[in-house]
């Protein structure tokens, strides 16, 4: 669901096409070491944040240089991560509210996604399992909604891309290496059990174009999304400016924020972020964040938002 809602990437890119795509390098995914991304710098006076743009998916078996950011490391007060959501609940509440979101993606009853989708576009889905060699049938069980982010996940990995090359998980290593403080953003959902009681009643329209949208992707914008992760792997902004960004889709994310409570919960998280970004610029030397890419560099994205509040940008 945080995919979908577009709590690591923005939409598309607005003007983007794959007409405005550098031929940069081929259809592959690549492996071994690469530079990987480079960093913004952010300044008020002498204090400094500097921001490195995470993105997902990767490739599996990339490997990027962290020389750069371990000598910035030595030289900051303190790593800002990006912002996670989790449920303030008990450890005695944490079974029911599991069993309450297995309830909430599946479809009700015996029904299937085949019952529920236009004949047309059931084609479509199944065409796309057959061309990856997916067998997956516990996708037809679970709500458009779900069952769109499932059929991304199993996609992407079916074409050498994964979201569990981390590198948050990364930097934090490095962080805790040299005993830097980690600040970790997190944000909790009050009433959970509310939040997944509002997104079971999104409609069914709205998860369906969700659904449409995420096989239209798969099915046009798949080599864009290897271009986008060797982009990346590579440190060239350049390209990821002009890349679509096809992690999220507009209609997903649109049936998200349809629920009040979500937005609120998303609205929440990007502010305490920047207001993290901004105190540590009163109180520190220098410090290291991470954000997703297109958060960063999309329009109105967070470093358009730091300008005009008069702090420096620079950066590739």
């Amino acid at each position: 669901m945080a995919t979908l809602a577009g709590a690591d990437e923005t939409p598309a890119l607005p003007g983007a096409d794959a007409t405005d795509v550098p031929n940069v390098m081929d259809e592959v995914v690549v492996t071994g070491e690469w530079p990987g991304p480079q960093m913004w710098k952010i300044s008020k006076g002498d204090h400094v944040v500097w921001i490195l743009g995470t993105l997902q998916p990767l490739p599996k078996d990339m490997i990027w240089k962290q020389t750069e950011l371990d000598q910035v490391l030595m030289q900051s007060q303190q790593v800002i991560g990006r912002t996670s959501v989790k449920p303030k609940v008990s450890i005695f509440g944490m079974l029911p509210l599991y069993l309450q979101f297995r309830k909430v993606s599946k479809l009700p009853g015996d029904q299937t996604l085949k019952d529920l989708l236009p004949q047309e576009l059931y084609g479509r889905y199944r065409a796309l399992m057959a061309q990856h060699s997916i067998h997956d049938n516990d996708i037809e069980k679970l709500r458009p909604l779900i069952a769109a982010g499932r059929l991304y996940q199993d996609v992407i990995e079916a074409n050498g891309l994964t979201g569990k090359n981390d590198v948050q998980e990364a930097v934090i290593k490095l962080a805790n290496h040299r005993d830097i403080p980690v600040n970790d953003i997190t944000i909790k959902v009050e009433e959970p059990r509310e939040v997944l009681k509002d997104v079971a009643k999104v409609p069914p329209e709205g998860e369906i174009a969700c659904f449409a949208d995420v096989v239209a992707g798969l099915e046009s914008e798949l080599p864009l999304l290897k271009k986008r992760a060797s982009s990346w792997a590579r440190g060239d902004v350049d390209a990821l400016r002009k890349l679509v960004a096809t992690q999220v889709r507009t209609a997903c994310r649109d049936a998200m924020m349809s629920v009040q409570r979500v937005k609120a919960v998303s609205d929440h998280a990007k502010s305490s972020w920047y207001n993290a970004i901004t105190e540590s610029l009163d109180r520190h030397k220098s410090a290291v964040a991470l954000s997703p890419v297109y958060d960063l560099i999309g329009k109105d994205g967070a470093l358009d938002q730091l300008r005009a509040a008069g702090y420096q940008v620079e950066g590739p």
